[in-house]
């Protein structure tokens, strides 16, 4: 079976307009990706399942920035794209999510407020420490992406046309996360003790993405896709410390060999991935779907988790449904404990909603200035 452009056609593109071609498998494995962390953080996709099954979600996405890496650009082009492309909505979302934190306490009605306060709220923005942030966790990813680029672009171009020097040097960055996880008590700023891990991840997808192994599906690939998906599931569930949804969470000082669980969890679970996204891109309908959300992952990263608080703190009785799945079937099949909508609960909905739109509208406007006039100060 062959891919839906060939790859002479895709070379031609490339050479016509200076930019890499998009392929379609790819934004299909980003949808995939980024609707399991939605899931996984919505009550009724009950995370620890999600959690056991897609464990490598994050992670995947560095191998796949890897894997569209295109060579001769020099370093700080390449790291200009990456503050547009990563730190601008870091710091459009966190400081929008940080604004809406009154609002999510008051519906919460908790003491968090009185607790935390602006400052330390403000100080988590600064230092890119989303954890500490009870709305804008999902975007470590963007900050941990930036800094893990950093390594990745100094080494990019020499590593990529060579199995040995990726081998190599995905080996030494793993083990530069191995002693930095040791070593360190608390999550560093800027996430910089991700940097290698990321940059490893994507070291390997850059190498991957040259030599296109993933640009023709076969019954061999499909078969391998499986099992590295089963190695991925495996691995995951019976060694301590890597069954969590975030690289930052199943990397853990207390278990040393996290750092190598969660990387093999990594490469295998986003290999069967690739292989399942080519042949979800086989089915019209379905395939339409999954490029929308990989085409814009990153503000429904962003945006997601902020919108799913407020709605389940105030429409399930100012708190998360329980996480057994025996609890959702039973509210999902019996109505047994299920809060009956009300006007203001539909008003919530609706309000929270629009908010969500509204902000990634703003956002698409900025982000569309800020490359457009970037493109007019070079044209000049």
């Amino acid at each position: 079976m062959e891919t839906t452009a060939s790859l002479q056609d895709i070379a031609l593109q490339e050479q016509e307009t200076g930019k890499k071609a998009r392929l379609d498998y790819i934004d299909v494995a980003k949808g995939i990706l980024i609707l399991a962390v939605v899931l996984a953080h919505a009550w009724f996709a009950n995370i620890n399942i999600l959690g056991h099954m897609v464990p490598f979600s994050m992670p995947a996405f560095f191998f796949l920035s890897g894997y569209t890496y295109k060579p001769g650009r020099g370093y700080f082009k390449n790291l200009g794209k990456r503050v547009v492309g990563l730190l601008l909505p870091y710091v459009f979302f966190s400081t929008a999510c940080t604004l809406l934190y009154p609002v999510y306490v008051n519906l919460a009605k908790t003491p968090v407020w009185q607790q935390t306060g602006m400052g330390p709220i403000w100080a988590a923005v600064a230092k890119a420490d989303a954890l500490n942030m009870l709305m804008a966790t999902p975007m470590w990813f963007l900050v941990a992406l930036f800094t893990g680029s950093i390594l990745f672009f100094a080494i990019a171009d020499r590593t990529r046309g060579s199995l040995k020097w990726t081998v190599l040097s995905a080996a030494v960055l793993v083990a530069a996360a191995l002693v930095i996880d040791v070593l360190k008590k608390n999550t560093l700023w800027w996430f910089v003790d991700l940097a290698p891990y990321t940059a490893a991840m994507m070291v390997i997808g850059a190498y991957c993405g040259n030599k296109k192994v993933f640009s023709k599906i076969t019954l061999r690939a499909v078969l391998i896709g499986l099992v590295c998906l089963a190695v991925a599931e495996i691995v995951n569930i019976y060694f301590p410390g890597s069954n969590k949804t975030s690289v930052v969470t199943y990397i853990e000082p207390k278990t040393w060999y996290g750092v190598l669980t969660a990387f093999v969890i990594a490469v295998t679970g986003t290999f069967g991935t690739l292989l399942v996204a080519r042949l979800v891109e086989k089915i019209p309908v379905v395939r339409r779907i999954f490029i929308w959300l990989g085409q814009n992952s990153i503000w429904i990263l962003c945006i997601h988790y902020c919108a799913i608080m407020l709605m389940e703190l105030y429409l399930y009785n100012h708190k998360v449904l329980s996480n057994s799945i025996m609890d959702v079937v039973a509210v999902e099949l019996f109505g047994f404990g299920k809060v009956t909508d009300k006007p203001k609960d539909v008003a919530v909905k609706v309000a929270v909603a629009l908010v969500s739109i509204g902000l990634s509208a703003i956002y698409a406007l900025i982000h569309k200035s800020v490359k457009k006039a970037i493109k007019s100060r070079k044209a000049a």
